[in-house]
């Protein structure tokens, strides 16, 4: 009896495996499987006493039956891939690689079903049920194939061996219930509905956008926004994309569009950044794919407020590439990188063709977004956007940046706006055109935006080779033309807030704290308006080719040429009249900059308080002066200034144009080594305007050779100075020079000493009147003006004596020489030690003796001598 139930159990085994071979292959539902497996079931336990025997006799032809056809079906899957009979049939099949994992069924009449995986030319390993306890693995071949499969009940878990191509992309999903139809077509690269109606989800803890299918060279911008959606779904903090291939992936699509603003093309992306889920890109290079031209082209990551208000922690980390094709031949045919005038209107503006494509941009996180090493090339709008300008509701309260390399960016590598805090270890342009705002730009559009504490360790830009474009071009239809007319100096740095006026006119700290650690520039220049206490350490600024830049509108320029370094407090209101904020303060240096080149000013700073410029600041040739102050107050040490200026242009080391309060220029030094008439520097420091006050200059020198020009020049100054400190030591080596020439007004409170100069060289005090005017000295008591030396513009020389409004000329000496005494009279004589000298109406001269020189009558007449 126990014989005849083994074989009749065994026959069973072989029957239900046929059952379930056949219900998988020719699609039969799941249920009327187990209502046949039952039935099978049922009626072989009935069966059982009274069928032993018959049973046992049918044993060896059925098991022999139940193998052949498990043989063939094998044989038949095999063609696909997915199944053999045994582990060796697998390790022996030359398709498969070492690494390949395939599936088993057995031949032998076992009927086991399990995975192996082969480890070398003719060898192969079981697999083992996954460390999940209640789950059994089936490893199948590509998740693309999985729609077709049928997965048993039981099989909760299957490995692919890449998503659509064998190698890549191999992942792991679990049935899980609550994937239905709506979820696969939400999700159509992470999930399957397989051919019996089970639905499975990708289970990887680290998911790898190569799992859902981004391939090299092939459009992958669903497999990475999936990638990302589906990280955010299942709370992983982290996806990947790990390299593969040589080409680019590439990023196809028109960008997101806002539900509610159909028609709105502002910004978008092709993929959607999500809210605490950071993408590591690793050695991979993204690329815009060619599409016709738009004015708005797709940026590659987006900030899709309608789906995510708050990113949250969200980011982009790894070492990767953000093309945008700009220069792509369907794009834009002819090769014309920016001002191609396809805006629609057949006018060329930039502004208006080209801005909103970026590599990245966010608008608002209530966490830290954060960024690795990115490379953005070949955009139209900004490699990276940071904020969004104007908006009380959207801002950034932190954000990382590694490092960004951009080239080829139309209109700024990195803008940050309405950012409360920002960190970039690097920021180095590698070249190529553009730059319509800046290289780094941070910008202040309304008084709702906050912008402050942006801290960057390095900032480096070469403008030497490629074109900046102009702002617009609108009568330069000729291609060639337009080209000439671009310009090679751009902004390095741009800091601004000028959109909107200050309330009250006073400046309220909400564009703030900007620090750069070094900055290195060629053929570029930097401005700053109206942001406070921003501090510059290393600096070195060249511009080593001459440009006029009186046509681009977008670097700031002055007399054709364009200052290396401005920083303006200064708003304009409705009509364009300036208005200057109060409070500003903070633009220091935190170690002495180098500038050279043909700026205009090398440093130019307005209406702040609380400047610093160390000592050891060098500059060389630039068009004007090398400093120029206009009322501030705070320090300015040593400044090198060597042969700046032009024929046509005074230069000086330092030049104040009024001060608000405490100014301190010390040890400033002028030095001009050029030949003849190109020696054009006129001292080391000039105060001009009518508020200069507090202001001390000491230890300036002039170190050149061309005459007679003052070390500190007092000029143009409508108004008593007050407080003006000419603190010793002022020394000049030119041979010979002067302390200082006053045109108008100046006040020194102590005495003026002029000392022997440099111990071998005449001194004196030089009164120089321009031609056609008078060079006086004037001595008063208290304020009243007593007596005043003077030389007219005819070459006499004459002493006057004032007396309230009377003047009287005391001496004259006129140009062919002798003196006129025009006061002396009887009551008014000459008088020497002992004689008094008078002129008498007869014309003669009468001297008389003055034993009591208190008056005119006494004493003895000596006599008359006539004038001859």
């Amino acid at each position: 009896m126990t014989a005849s139930f083994e074989l009749v159990t065994k026959q069973n085994v072989v029957q239900l495996q046929s059952v379930d071979l056949l219900a998988r292959y020719v699609g039969t539902a799941t249920a009327e499987i187990d209502g046949k497996v039952a039935g099978v079931a049922a009626d072989a336990q009935a069966a059982q006493d009274a069928a032993a025997d018959a049973a046992a006799s049918k044993v060896e032809a059925l098991d022999g039956a139940a193998t052949s056809q498990a043989g063939a079906l094998v044989a038949s899957d095999q063609a696909l891939g997915f199944r053999y009979g045994s582990l060796a049939a697998g390790a022996a099949d030359p398709d498969l690689e070492t690494g390949d994992a395939f599936d088993v069924w057995a031949t032998d009449g076992s009927g086991r079903w399990f995975s192996g995986v082969k480890t070398g030319p003719s060898s192969a390993e079981e697999v083992p049920y996954s460390d999940r306890a209640t789950l059994k693995v089936l490893a199948v071949s590509l998740f693309t194939d999985l729609a077709g499969r049928w997965i048993p009940l039981g099989m909760d878990a299957v490995q692919t061996s890449g998503h659509s191509v064998k190698g890549i992309g191999a992942a792991r999903y679990v049935y899980d219930a609550a994937v239905d139809a709506a979820y696969v077509e939400d999700h159509p690269r992470s999930s399957v509905m397989t051919a019996n109606g089970r639905g499975f989800r990708i289970a990887e803890d680290l998911i790898d956008a190569k799992m859902l299918g981004a391939r090299s060279g092939q459009d992958s911008a669903a497999a990475i926004d999936e990638t990302m959606q589906v990280a955010y779904e299942m709370g992983h903090s982290l996806c990947t994309l790990y390299a593969e291939g040589s080409e680019p992936y590439l990023i196809e699509g028109p960008g997101k569009t806002d539900p509610t603003d159909p028609g709105s093309t502002f910004q978008r992306g092709v993929m959607s950044l999500c809210p605490d889920v950071q993408l590591a890109i690793w050695g991979a290079t993204l690329q815009i794919k060619a599409a016709d031209h738009v004015k708005n082209a797709p940026s590659h990551f987006g900030h899709h407020p309608w789906k995510y208000p708050d990113l949250r922690n969200a980011g982009v980390l790894g070492d990767f590439t953000l093309d945008g094709n700009m220069y792509d031949p369907v794009r834009n045919p002819g090769g014309i990188p920016f001002d191609d005038g396809r805006d629609g209107a057949g006018v060329f503006d930039e502004g208006a063709v080209y801005q909103f494509q970026h590599g990245i941009s966010v608008y608002r996180s209530s966490g830290t977004i954060t960024i690795g090493r990115a490379k953005c090339i070949n955009m139209r709008g900004n490699g990276l956007e940071i904020g969004m300008a104007n908006s009380a509701d959207n801002w950034i309260a932190a954000c990382q940046i590694e490092r960004l390399d951009p080239a080829d960016i139309f209109r700024e590598a990195l803008g940050i706006y309405n950012c409360r805090a920002l960190t970039i270890g690097e920021l180095i342009w590698r070249g190529g055109n553009g730059l319509w705002v800046a290289l780094l730009n941070i910008e202040r559009h309304s008084n709702d935006d906050q912008v402050m504490n942006i801290h960057v360790g390095r900032l480096i830009g070469d403008f030497t080779t490629g074109l900046s474009p102009t702002e617009r071009t609108p009568g330069i239809t000729n291609p060639a033309e337009r080209e000439a007319a671009r310009r090679m100096t751009r902004r390095i740095l741009s800091i601004s807030d000028f959109y909107d006026l200050f309330v009250d006119n006073a400046f309220d700290g909400k564009g703030i704290n900007v620090t750069i650690g070094e900055l290195i520039g060629v053929q570029a220049c930097l401005t700053n308006y109206n942001f406070g206490n921003v501090r510059i350490g290393r600096c070195t600024l060249a511009r080593p080719h001459d440009e006029d830049m009186t046509g681009h509108k977008l670097v700031p320029e002055n007399g054709g040429s364009v200052d290396a370094i401005r920083c303006h407090g200064v708003t304009y209101d409705s009509e364009g009249t300036p208005i200057f904020p109060t409070g500003l303060y903070g633009f220091t240096f935190d170690a002495p900059p180098r500038i050279t080149g043909h700026y205009a000013h090398a440093i130019w700073i307005s209406n702040y308080a609380e400047i610093l410029i160390p000592d050891g600041t060098i500059v060389e040739g630039t068009k004007q002066s090398a400093v120029r102050l206009d009322d501030c107050s705070g320090w300015c040490g040593h400044v090198r200034a060597t042969n700046c200026g032009l024929t046509t242009a005074r230069a000086y080391a330092v030049e104040v144009w009024g001060a608000k309060g405490p100014l301190f220029v010390r040890d400033p030094v002028a030095i001009d080594t050029r030949a003849g008439a190109s020696r054009t520097m006129q001292g080391a420091v000039r105060l001009n305007g009518a508020s200069v006050d507090h202001v001390e200059v000491s230890g300036a020198r002039n170190l050149n050779t061309f005459g007679t020009v003052p070390v500190v020049n007092v000029g143009d100054a409508a108004v008593a100075v007050g407080n003006m400190d000419m603190a010793a030591p002022v020394h000049g080596f030119s041979t010979p020079v002067a302390f200082a020439t006053v045109e108008s007004s100046v006040e020194i409170n102590g005495n003026l000493d002029v000392g022997d100069m440099n111990g071998g060289a005449d001194t004196y005090i030089n009164a120089r009147a321009p031609a056609g005017f008078k060079a006086n000295l004037n001595m008063s008591i208290g304020s009243v003006l007593e007596y005043q030396f003077q030389l007219t513009p005819d070459g006499n020389m004459q002493g006057l004596q004032f007396a309230g409004g009377f003047v009287r000329v005391d001496f004259a000496i006129p140009e062919n020489g002798g003196f006129n005494f025009p006061s002396v009279t009887y009551d008014k004589p000459i008088r020497t030690a002992d004689y008094a000298l008078w002129p008498t109406a007869a014309g003669v001269w009468r001297t008389k003796a003055l034993p009591d020189p208190t008056t005119d009558t006494a004493g003895v007449a000596v006599g008359d001598q006539t004038g001859a």
